[in-house]
């Protein structure tokens, strides 16, 4: 018959626990880039057109959010 293991420490336990959470964050980082990119696939396949459109508007908001924050900061592109 076996010995009965003894009962593990809580500190390891612990430790044990906080390894995992490296890979739970990967994990759900990845998965919600997955389901956020997932409805642009469909358009990307269904209509070379609308694709194009919604890339080309994704950069222009881009930009339009860099040269706002580089506004309000105080730095723009022509001199004063």
């Amino acid at each position: 018959m076996p010995q009965p293991q003894p009962p593990r420490r809580l500190e390891d336990q612990f430790v044990e626990n906080v390894s995992r959470y490296p890979t739970y964050f990967i994990t759900v980082l990845l998965g919600g880039i997955w389901a956020g990119l997932q409805p642009f696939v469909g358009l990307y396949r269904k209509s070379p057109t609308a694709a194009a459109m919604v890339t080309l508007g994704s950069l222009l908001l881009l930009l339009f959010v860099y040269l706002t924050l580089r506004g309000m900061t105080g730095n723009t592109f022509w001199p004063e």
